[in-house]
């Protein structure tokens, strides 16, 4: 592939570019075969190129799970947006985070259940991924009675969640019950009566 250079100052388009290309070759796991020269060609550039806008492999890696982490809160956000009550807006929330990772299991899995995002060196005040907790913690507050424990309730809300698309990924010939009633099964403690 011939690729018509960027005229100068326009390195941030290639950064951008390296950062696509990446995240379309690791939509499929494992992530271990993601390499700078895979990206450099997918874009169309020489190795050295890549290593102009990123130190190593793990730099590159953690550019895609910001860009993920980005992409899965603006959904979640659009999902509950519409919404009428609290508890609408966390059921739409919840459904959309399981659907988006049901519909990119190569992406889900690098964020939520792969060691290159636990060796990033990055606790969770300000890691990529704290947004999307905040976002569901949030849509759950006002849901809760009194002297319940917000994160403690988010934590179990996630984990269901997290269960449910690793699960369907991983067994699809498991009968599984439709998700929606599962949703609502789950989140009936949490619905206004």
């Amino acid at each position: 592939m011939t690729r018509v250079r960027n005229r100068r100052g326009e390195g941030a388009r290639l950064r951008a570019e390296m950062i696509e290309a990446a995240t379309g070759l690791l939509a499929s796991p494992p992530e271990e075969v993601l390499s700078l020269r895979a990206v450099a060609r997918a874009v169309g550039v020489t190795p050295q190129s890549v290593y102009l806008h990123f130190a190593d492999k793990q730099e590159l890696v953690y550019a895609v799970v910001e860009r993920l982490f980005e992409r899965l809160d603006r959904v979640l956000d659009a999902a509950d947006g519409g919404a009428g009550t609290p508890f609408d807006r966390l059921r739409a929330r919840c459904l959309a985070y399981c659907a988006w990772g049901l519909a990119n299991p190569g992406h889900y899995r690098l964020l939520f259940d792969s060691p290159a995002t636990g060796q990033m060196g990055t606790g969770y005040a300000g890691s990529p991924g704290a947004a999307v907790f905040e976002g569901m913690r949030g849509a759950l507050e006002p849901c809760l009675s009194p002297g319940e424990d917000p994160h403690a309730c988010a934590v179990a809300v996630w984990t269901f969640l997290h269960g449910n698309v690793v699960l369907r990924t991983g067994k699809p010939g498991f009968p599984w019950p439709g998700l929606d009633g599962l949703v609502d099964q789950v989140l009936a403690s949490y619905r206004p009566w």
